[in-house]
């Protein structure tokens, strides 16, 4: 669905309210939404009685309107509703909103009538939203066609878009909003998403030009592929998208080998293509709201840290506390900055980010602005803050309110960066407080010093990921092969046919070329069974590292095919492969699964079978550029181990970085019916890096002997 088409759905100029009743409520607050927003297009009423409802008069059908109607708010029962369908598109509308309920959320047989009823509305061409839904506020061309209340006086400055898969949600984050003078732009209650689903929505509002920033309430993805079309979008038009998801799944596939599927999971997968994508997940409502409004403030933050002043030193222990905590990035101050700071605060103060500007500044209140200004401007900041809580009552107000709010406005204008005013508590706004705000021409007042940290941490990393963006080269495409390597061999053989480098190793069926391949590698060598049966080989006996000389590599040679007979006797057995062994050097695990809903995830681990312990690993989606890697393994905490920690070898991180993202491709090149593929252990050492051991699982395993 084109974007520009969802304009009639949400922007009408003339709607329908089809089903209401003096016994059913959506009407009324429908009616009560559409005055309050003071919309001034054509509202029809659509009941099959005729007669007046709630003071109107209505029709029977909407044949019957005898104009055109861009938008309708369905309310009527299950059973009329295919009726209803078939009305509106003889009669031409060719959106609307379906609050009827009883579908999809009572389980299959309401899904399949769900799937029947709206395939139906789309053969006719006609949109819905729902079924389930409480409809959407347009604030900015001023349309409620949704049962949410509308709060008065509207707000000015609507900037943060509210979707929400939640009805009661929706409404909850829109009258938090309110409470907090946050102004929204739309808030869209999604129902069902039976036709027009989230990303459909997000397309709408990333396209908007009032919105800067999205906040998004989920439950699930139902299409992950659209989702992640409207989440690279958002990336590159720099709109930010912040998401409170609830539910926490696991990889629903089966994989076969125990390591990757343990390290990748659904949420984890979740969290690191919102990590990737720019999207920033919170986990409450005022969080949601807190930092989806500050980066419709600030925008995206040029390199630097965050600058911001106090007039409690209590306070600036606390923003320091929590701010580290979030992960804040607090600027340091320059040598000029303190210098141009001392002759404007008192001899007490300590000149430090967090600045206590002390109360000395209530006898200069015009210093606590001036100081804003200079912390600002300093080249090491990029957001800055004042400290100061708006009374919310007339009552509450002092002499040096407003003063003090002009002083410290005209500071944070003078900086030269994205500036807020920050109060200390999270209390609701009322007319009077908002007064003040208004006056104040900050832009943004963040609410608690908790909530707001987390977001100026949050806004720093979102401005990180688009410029990291920005700097971003599409990946080139993956050449797909017929190949399907069944064993440990083949893989490896696979992977050097991609540029992928592999220890070198011989297959010997026999103690004497067991001995011949060791005397020809020329030192310790390592035998591991060679069957595509056996995918975890030390657990049947089918592993010996560091055997020195002929005469040991063939006993072991012999030892390994009794033993591994005899505990897996139904196996089939091909040789073994011997191989160099390796020394020193760091090993890691690089696994790729195929998670059901968003496709192949790439898991980067240190510490090769012992990852699980570790656990340790770092996930993205595939594919991968060399880029992505350097910063997968720089975010493993074990990450130290690759240069060189405690006497150990320090590995290439560009190289190494090189052969994961090559691996990567490799996968991907396998096709949809590859399950997972894991390399473990990756060795690495210096710029040398290697796969010692690798299995693809594919989706008929049983079919190969798997």
């Amino acid at each position: 669905m084109s974007v520009s088409a969802l304009t009639s759905l949400f922007s009408p100029r003339s709607v329908a309210i089809i089903g209401p009743s003096e016994k059913n409520p959506w009407a009324g607050l429908v009616l009560g939404g559409l005055g309050a927003m003071e919309f001034g297009g054509p509202v029809h009423l659509v009941n099959r009685r005729g007669g007046d409802v709630l003071g109107r008069r209505t029709v029977p059908t909407v044949g019957d309107i005898g104009e055109l109607v861009d938008s309708a708010f369905v309310m009527v029962p299950a059973a009329a509703l295919e009726q209803t369908i078939e009305e509106m598109a003889q009669a031409g509308i060719g959106f609307g909103v379906v609050v009827t309920s009883g579908f999809a959320e009572l389980g299959a047989d309401g899904s399949a009538e769900q799937a029947r009823l709206f395939g139906r509305a789309r053969d006719l061409g006609v949109r819905l939203m729902g079924p389930n839904s409480l409809g959407f506020i347009n604030f900015v061309d001023r349309v409620c066609l949704s049962a949410i209340p509308v709060e008065l006086p509207l707000l000015d400055n609507p900037r943060v878009a509210v979707v929400s898969q939640s009805g009661a949600t929706a409404g909850l984050i829109c009258a938090t909003a309110y409470a907090t003078n946050i102004g929204l732009s739309h808030v869209v209650a999604m129902g069902n998403e039976a036709l027009i689903d989230l990303a459909e929505v997000l397309d709408f509002v990333i396209d908007d030009p009032t919105t800067r920033a999205i906040a998004v309430f989920a439950e699930t993805i139902r299409d992950p592929s659209a989702f992640l079309g409207a989440a690279r979008r958002a990336l590159a038009a720099e709109k930010p998208i912040v998401m409170l998801k609830v539910g926490v799944g696991t990889l629903a596939a089966e994989v076969a080998q125990a390591h990757t599927g343990a390290l990748v999971g659904n949420d984890k997968v979740f969290s690191a293509i919102c990590r990737d994508l720019g999207i920033i997940r919170v986990n409450t409502i005022e969080q949601l709201l807190q930092t989806a409004a500050l980066l419709a403030h600030s925008g995206v933050l040029r390199e630097g840290g965050f600058g911001v002043a106090s007039m409690s030193g209590g306070t600036c222990e606390m923003i320091a506390d929590l701010g580290e905590a979030a992960g804040v990035p607090f600027a340091t101050l320059a040598p000029e900055t303190k210098a141009k700071l001392q002759p404007i605060l008192a001899d007490y103060a300590t000149i430090q980010n967090p600045l206590d500007v002390t109360g000395g500044v209530l006898s200069n209140l015009k210093a606590y602005g001036d100081a804003v200004a200079i912390v600002g401007a300093d080249p090491s900041v990029s957001l800055a803050a004042a400290c100061f809580d708006v009374p919310q009552t007339e009552r509450r107000e002092i002499s040096l309110t407003k003063p003090l709010l002009r002083y410290l406005s005209d500071g944070l204008e003078q900086s030269g960066v994205p500036g807020f005013l920050l109060a200390q508590s999270y209390l609701g706004f009322g007319d009077y407080g908002r007064g003040l705000i208004a006056e104040a021409r900050t832009g943004h007042y963040a609410l608690g010093l908790g909530t707001a940290m987390q977001a100026v941490s949050d806004a720093f990393r979102w401005s990180v990921a688009i410029r990291d963006a920005r700097l971003r080269t599409p990946a080139p495409p993956i050449q797909a092969t017929d190949a399907r390597p069944d064993d440990e061999r083949q893989t490896l053989d696979f992977f050097e046919s991609r540029g992928v480098p592999v220890v070198p190793a011989r297959i010997v069926r026999s103690a004497a070329e067991a001995a011949a391949a060791a005397d020809a590698h020329g030192g310790p060598v390592v035998l591991k069974i060679l069957s595509p049966d056996i995918a975890h080989k030390t657990e049947v006996g089918g592993v010996a590292l560091n055997i020195i000389g002929t005469d040991a590599a063939g006993a072991a040679f012999d030892a390994m095919m009794e033993e591994v007979a005899q505990r897996a006797p139904d196996a089939r057995l091909d040789g073994v492969i011997v191989s160099p062994m390796r020394g020193k050097g760091v090993e890691l695990i690089v696994g790729i699964a195929r998670d059901p809903a968003w496709g192949p995830v790439l898991a980067v681990g240190i510490g090769g079978v012992l990852v699980e312990i570790l656990a340790d690993a770092d996930l993205h989606l595939l594919p991968v550029a060399p880029a992505d890697v350097e910063a997968m393994l720089g975010r493993l905490k074990a990450t130290r181990l690759l240069d060189g920690y405690r006497g150990g070898p320090a590995v290439d991180r560009a190289r190494l970085a090189e052969v994961i993202a090559a691996i990567g491709n490799a996968a991907l090149a396998l096709g949809p019916d590859l399950m997972s593929l894991e390399v473990n252990p990756l060795w690495a050492s210096g710029d040398q890096v290697e796969c010692l051991d690798a299995l693809a699982i594919w989706k008929n395993a049983e079919e190969s002997g798997h």
